[in-house]
């Protein structure tokens, strides 16, 4: 990437984060309640606002390939949300990874191989009247496999399509907002309408720390990777959640995104998805939670070919005890070879002690075909929640 590309790049994040104080110093209202891709951080409680208030979760995982080459692996990955609230409608947020930059070297045993902490959404947040805005670093909307998708490998596919880290602008407009029942049973029911605008990040936040994983240049990818931000999201949000942000009713979410070509000579990839999830109580503490998201890309990467990509699961939950099951495919239509598939399946428990809390313990494995390789892999995965909050409330 030349200098040039790089300091103006640098200086749209700067610019975009500025432009959210001097907007938070212009006006605004009360603060709304915070969306699904947002920590709960800056919602009012009877206390007041804390000043800081960092939701984080952490996950220790093992996972071994059977059949050669054979591959292991131990790693950890510790996702810190950290929201400082500078007023009722103005706020900082920073969403951090800790986690494997690299892949795992092929035929050994690789212990924590190439962790690297980096920022995957920094920005500032401005709230005015029932329109939620965020500049800088963001998470465009889009689908919820890559973040809901049950078990240990069931958000693997869905992952290799989102489009994280990406410097821009979004806005979400809040249609509704409204409380059904009381206590523990309350569902809160959100009518959501998501826009974004935005392109990679070519800056230093690319990079990252302990490991560096490199920066991200223009001519790293065909789309998505203009000068200045012309990519953009757009989509609908339905959904029904408890108090802990957990789906206990019918969601579902409608999107759409171009992701701009950087060269003339390459088409715009242009996607659509379709998105549902939703929660059954059948009574005697049983939960069943299916979920299933559907995509279709125009010009896929920049090229002619179209592509689209399936993820159906389903979980079900018994007192402490979890089962879930994933099927994900991704079809590249006129390309040669099968289609891409992965078989999931997972086994865990939920572990509640007086020393170290609540955690979860789960087994898992996939059967996946990627480029015509098949490889079948085994896990076993440690998550642990964490929050804090100040002392110090507005």
């Amino acid at each position: 990437m030349s200098a040039r590309n790089a300091i103006r790049s640098l200086s749209l994040g700067l610019a975009l984060i500025t432009g959210a104080a001097f907007t938070s110093n212009a006006g605004a209202a009360d603060a709304v309640t915070a969306s699904d891709d947002q920590p709960a951080a800056d919602e009012k409680t009877d206390e007041g606002t804390p000043l800081i208030a960092i939701e984080s979760e952490a996950e220790l995982q093992l996972d071994s390939s059977l059949g050669k080459p054979h591959t292991s692996a131990i790693y950890a990955t510790i996702e810190p949300e950290i929201t400082v609230n500078l007023s009722d409608t103005f706020r900082l947020f920073g969403h951090f990874v800790y986690e494997p930059v690299n892949d795992p070297i092929e035929d050994r045993f690789n212990a924590f191989h190439d962790e690297g902490l980096y920022a995957e959404e920094l920005y500032a947040g401005v709230t005015v009247g029932h329109v939620k805005f965020a500049l800088g670093k963001i998470d465009p909307f889009f689908g919820i496999a890559t973040d809901e998708a049950p078990g240990i490998y069931g958000q693997d596919f869905a992952g290799e399509y989102d489009f994280k880290g990406a410097l821009g602008l979004s806005t979400d407009v809040f249609l509704s907002d409204n409380t059904i029942g009381s206590g523990e049973d309350a569902a809160i029911v959100k009518e959501i309408v998501h826009v974004s605008l935005f392109t990679a990040d070519p800056s230093v936040l690319s990079r990252s720390l302990f490991t560096d994983r490199g920066q991200f240049h223009w001519e790293d990818a065909r789309v998505g990777n203009t000068d200045m931000p012309e990519s953009f999201a757009l989509g609908y949000e339905y959904s029904t959640k408890n108090a802990d942000d957990d789906v206990v009713g019918p969601s579902w979410r409608l999107a759409m995104r171009r992701l701009a070509a950087h060269e003339s000579n390459f088409p715009d990839e242009w996607d659509f998805l379709a998105a549902a999830q939703t929660a059954f109580d059948l009574g005697d503490e049983r939960t069943l939670r299916p979920i299933a998201e559907v995509a279709y890309f125009v010009h896929e990467g920049g090229y002619m070919k179209n592509a689209a990509a399936t993820t159906l699961g389903l979980e079900f939950q018994q007192g402490d005890w979890i089962t879930s099951f994933v099927a994900a495919g991704h079809d590249r239509f006129g390309a040669p070879g099968p289609a891409d598939y992965n078989l999931t399946a997972s086994f865990g428990r939920v572990i509640k002690t007086e020393t170290t809390g609540e955690f979860r313990v789960d087994a898992g494995f996939s059967n996946a075909r990627v480029d015509d390789v098949t490889t079948n892999v085994i896990g076993l995965r440690l998550h642990k929640d964490f929050s804090w909050e100040s002392e110090s409330r507005l």
